[in-house]
């Protein structure tokens, strides 16, 4: 894995397969809260979270409090989020520990003020030294790149095992992390315009290590679908093709962007989302070749 920027590290085969599993974990647990209701979603994260590579162990926390929160057990919730922050070390934004409503009853602990502080002291400190993070594997002199964004509350790490099939057809798979942090390890694409202005300096890095980007493909996933979207119809970037894997486009249009581009869907369940990116990535790469 080349390092541009920041740290990150190749992922062994085993370490995809929990990726996998660990994605699937959430899902199924927010499948169950609509399902069952939150006493059921949080005895799942308790249960299976012990049998789950904690990929990203905050987040973790981070449903299994508010499922015992929303299913009226408090103490419980109180005790998960003080390990998760005092014991652990992890820290969840200012704002949404004071805003969110599933947190209400914890708000009224004595013991929530000095979370809250700690937090807000931790979250200055990551977002003042939070930086974008380019990783490309193995990129070789003339090859074609497809350069991956995470999703929403998500990280490098948890992307890159979702588009390996990009090596099986002979592209440089890199992946942008956004310096946007809003809890531990867990980052966001809120602001398209930075997220371009990002983009286009990981783009031209690339190029500056000797990728083909004439015929380079750019994929998204969430709110990184929408960060790539925007990138092209600003025209920060001129990929030759454009992967967006359950894209939340609340407002932008595909009818301005010229880009070849795939809209993939699937059953966030069983993994069947990144299935369809894969499936797009065939679809797109003989658009592409052609």
């Amino acid at each position: 894995m080349v390092e541009f920027c920041g740290h990150t590290a190749p992922l062994s085969q085993e370490q995809e397969r929990i990726n996998v599993t660990y994605n699937q974990l959430l899902n199924h647990a927010l499948a169950m809260l609509d399902e069952q209701g939150p006493d059921a979603a949080f005895k799942l994260m308790i249960q299976e979270a012990l049998q789950t590579d904690k990929v990203n162990q905050a987040q973790i926390y981070n449903f299994a409090y508010c499922f015992a929160a929303l299913a009226g057990k408090t103490k419980e919730a109180m005790n998960l989020l003080q390990e998760a922050v005092c014991k652990e070390g992890f820290w969840y934004s200012y704002e949404y520990l004071m805003e969110d409503e599933d947190l209400e009853e914890l708000r009224k602990d004595s013991a929530f003020e000095r979370i809250v502080n700690i937090c807000r002291q931790r979250q200055e400190e990551a977002q003042s030294a939070a930086e974008p993070v380019l990783a490309a594997d193995d990129l070789q002199p003339g090859m074609p790149v497809l350069l991956a964004l995470h999703g929403d509350l998500r990280n490098i790490t948890l992307t890159v095992p979702y588009w390996q099939a990009a090596k099986e057809k002979g592209y440089c798979l890199a992946c942008l992390q956004s310096d946007e942090q809003q809890f531990s390890n867990a980052y966001s694409w809120d602001d398209e315009q930075q997220a371009a202005l990002h983009l286009a300096g990981s783009w031209k890095t690339l190029q500056e290590h000797g990728a083909r980007l004439e015929t380079s493909i750019l994929a998204g996933f969430d709110s990184g679908a929408r960060a790539a979207l925007y990138a092209v119809l600003s025209g920060a970037v001129t990929p030759k093709g454009l992967i967006l894997v359950a894209p939340w486009l609340p407002e932008l249009e595909l009818s301005r962007s010229a880009t070849e581009h795939v809209i993939a869907a699937g059953d966030a369940r069983h993994g069947g989302l990144f299935h369809a990116g894969a499936v797009a990535l065939d679809e797109l790469d003989g658009q592409v070749a052609a």
